[in-house]
């Protein structure tokens, strides 16, 4: 779903690939929720956990700052957005998907 509707492009070789998506920025809320992480696990499988749909990992990704893995750190404290609708509707805006 997030790169469902990215624009494509050509490398220098013709092969085509996604552009670069950005992400907004997820600002902390009272209605937010906070997991310890007992045991190695992926932020697309709480996605699906907390919002029913792994593709929106992203999110959880945003939210707390990690990057370059898709793995949350053990013994980390993770925040999950719940009001996910605002988010959604803020990348859309920022990466011209409306």
């Amino acid at each position: 779903m997030r790169y469902k509707s990215i624009p494509q492009k050509s490398d220098a070789t013709g092969k085509k690939v996604v552009s670069t998506s950005i992400l907004p920025r997820v600002t902390k809320r009272d209605s937010d929720t906070f997991v310890l992480m007992v045991e190695k696990t992926r932020l697309d499988h709480l996605a699906h956990r907390f919002y029913g749909n792994p593709n929106y990992w992203w999110i959880l990704a945003s939210a707390n700052n990690v990057k370059g893995t898709m793995y949350a750190k053990l013994g980390s404290q993770i925040r999950i957005p719940r009001d996910i609708n605002g988010i959604v509707d803020e990348y859309n805006r920022i990466n011209g998907l409306q």
